[in-house]
This record gives structure tokens, sequence and C-alpha cells, in this order.
């Protein structure tokens, strides 16, 4: 908001009152127009074929709602630079990490954002009070590096997850507040309960829930790919990833 807005606020009200996305537990994402990859074309290929930027809308939400009070925040998988641009906007200390040259290098043309080349698995962690991160989905989307989605099961992959998130959050202030969006998938006949997986190993690490998003993609995902065999096989098509919000204890 112009600081010219700012100054025409009610005394009583402060910029925090005024989100530039509405607070409700179910945030409605909009089509990317700059994504790294565009969506994929769903009535013809599957989702899997690219993956697409992290929703702007959740970013905003995080830095201007749950983030807010921050003085230093985390990502261990930064990814192309979406949520340092949302931290960076809001005036929030950022520090990114990801193996990926290519998006280190696309965070820092396209937002200015300075992520740093590391392995969360072994990056020496820094104090922090806020932590924001999209973890990678194992065996399911193509990324550079040897990161965790390149090990070679899905139990190996919770393992060195769990340790990640283990570093970080021995690093974590009381009170910390932990903002990751996940989803699950399935491939194969098996399901991947990479959200529930997520909340559980918060929980184990001392961290109690404090909010939930559902980050809808119904009205821009083209479905018709997948549903003949959701269908078929009895179960729904993924439209929805979910933001969980921990703090620690």
């Amino acid at each position: 908001m112009p600081m010219t807005e700012l100054f025409d606020l009610p005394i009583s009200l402060k910029p925090r009152d005024y989100l530039n996305v509405l607070p409700v537990s179910v945030i409605e994402i909009s089509a990317s127009t700059n994504g790294i990859r565009e969506e994929s074309g769903h009535d013809q290929e599957s989702s899997r074929s690219g993956f697409s930027q992290f929703p702007h809308e959740i970013a905003e939400t995080c830095a201007q709602l749950f983030l807010r009070d921050c003085k230093h925040v985390v990502d261990p998988f930064a990814g192309w630079g979406e949520r340092g641009d949302a931290m960076k906007r809001n005036g929030l200390t950022y520090s990114g990490y990801d193996l990926s040259d290519d998006a280190i290098k696309s965070a820092k043309e396209r937002y200015d954002v300075d992520n740093i080349k590391a392995d969360s698995r072994t990056v020496d962690v820094p104090t922090h009070d806020g932590l924001i991160t999209c973890p990678p989905y194992w065996d399911l989307e193509q990324y550079q590096g040897k990161g965790l989605d390149k090990v070679r099961s899905w139990n190996e992959f919770l393992h060195e997850y769990r340790e990640v998130l283990s570093r970080f959050a021995s690093k974590a202030e009381r009170g910390a507040t932990y903002c990751i969006a996940s989803g699950d998938w399935r491939d194969k006949g098996i399901y991947y309960d990479l959200t529930f997986q997520t909340e559980s190993i918060l929980k184990d690490l001392g961290f109690i829930p404090h909010d939930k998003v559902i980050i809808s993609r119904l009205t821009i995902s083209k479905v018709k790919i997948m549903i003949p065999q959701a269908k078929r096989l009895g179960y729904t098509v993924k439209v929805h990833e979910t933001l969980s919000v921990f703090k620690k204890k």
C-alpha cells in the first residue's frame, strides 16, 4: 500500500490490517503468467511433465499474515525465488538455500533474490524465527542437482526430509512460525501422503498447529486426462495442496 494511502487510514488501524490476499481457509490460485514452466495442458498430458512457480497468493499470505513479525525467515528448498521475493517486498530478512544453479540464477534475474547454493542436509543453519518452504516431490517432478527427490525410495526420502526439518528446527527460536506448502499424489497405485508426513514430523519436533490453508487449483486445472482413471480406480483427482502453519513450543 502506498504511504500516502496509509496516512488516510483511521488512526486505530495499522498497515497489517490490509492484506493483498483475503485471509480465508481456502485460497484459489490464479493462473501463472510468468512461471518457470507454464502449467501443463492437462487435457492432453499429465501435470507430472512439468512444475509451476510457487503461488504468489500463498507467498503473500505467509509474508503479510503468518510471518509478518519475524526477524529472520529461512527456506531450505528455496526454488525459483517467489517466496524470497514476497519476503523481501514485505520487509522481512530471508535466507533461501537451493541446489539448482538454474533456480538460483532465475531467482536473481526475475526477483533480485540472492538464494544460496547449498544442501540443506549439511548447510550451517542460522538462528531464525520463521520458515517458509515447499519440499521437493519425490520421484514426481524433476529438479536439478542431487537433492532429496533423487533418493532411492520413499522411506529414504522421508528419512532425509525429517533430518532437514530437524536440523532447521534445532535452530528455531521458541515461538518460531513454520509455513510449509505440500501436496499428496499417486503413482503406480501408491498414495504418497506428503502433507500428513510433514505435519507428523513437525509435531514430533515440538511444533503445535497454528493454522491450515487449502491451496485450491480447481478453477485453473484441466483434469480430463485423469478423470477416467480416477473413476475406474475409485479415487479423486488432486487439485489442491495444503499450507500447514506451525508454532514452535
